[in-house]
């Protein structure tokens, strides 16, 4: 049997390639009104099931509440249930789109994930956009790599530039910095881990909602500080700038 990592990374590469195509061929009207996130599912749900059966000693889940609402499986059985499965359990976490608006509009600001949890926490996951040169692979405790190459987030800029989650009320020490804005926290994040972006201010419902990001930030070197209202992730020269200025 194929270890889960090369299943999910096998998955993500089936998932790339639809993902693409629908982009690529469909009007905003069209993927709108398609079930994308359930074709996406269907496909990632089969690849699993033909080497991991699914609902014995793995499950999926969805990061999103609505996602998990409102796809209909034909076996409910298969999706994680805390109450009744054992944390021993993998549980494939299926998050089909990240920042879905964007996609239907033709914009490139979107990722999706695929990760793998164990005992409560994500282990690894792929997190893919092949019109922003995105396909991130992380493993806990392993680090981060992007197309082949290591993502470290060891930049140290003159200027910072920082993106925050919506609605958060900025501290007053940091509003003084550029801000980047893609209406896509996902990228975002990958930016920041990338070196791209030099810190990032993220809610308490963000960063819980977004763990396969979060772990290719930590992957990657980013540090977390966290305040009474919200996150603050920098690696660790940006984090020193802030906490003297």
């Amino acid at each position: 049997m194929q270890p889960r990592l090369n299943v999910a990374k096998s998955a993500g590469e089936l998932l790339e390639e639809e993902v693409r195509r629908l982009f690529l061929n469909k009007s905003t009207d069209a993927l709108r009104n398609m079930p994308v996130k359930e074709i996406l599912t269907s496909k990632a749900v089969e690849h699993i099931n033909t080497y991991y059966k699914l609902g014995v000693d793995d499950y999926i889940e969805f990061s999103y509440i609505e996602d998990k609402n409102r796809l209909r499986l034909e076996d409910p059985n298969i999706i994680f249930n805390k109450e009744i499965h054992s944390e021993e359990a993998y549980i494939w976490i299926i998050n089909f789109i990240h920042d879905f608006d964007n996609f239907c509009r033709k914009l490139p600001f979107w990722t999706l994930s695929l990760s793998i949890a164990h005992k409560k926490h994500i282990i690894s996951t792929f997190i893919l956009n092949p019109f922003l040169d995105i396909s991130l692979f992380s493993e806990k405790g392993s680090g981060a790599v992007n197309n082949q190459r290591k993502v470290r987030a060891s930049n140290e800029s003159d200027t910072l530039i920082y993106a925050c989650s919506n609605k958060i009320k900025m501290p007053k020490s940091l509003n003084k910095h550029k801000v980047l804005s893609l209406n896509s926290l996902s990228v975002e994040l990958i930016y920041l881990a990338r070196g791209l972006i030099d810190f990032y201010v993220l809610s308490q419902d963000d960063y819980k909602s977004n763990q396969d990001c979060i772990l290719v930030a930590k992957e990657s070197g980013i540090i977390i500080n966290e305040q009474n209202d919200c996150m603050i992730l920098a690696n660790e020269k940006t984090m020193r700038k802030l906490q003297v200025n």
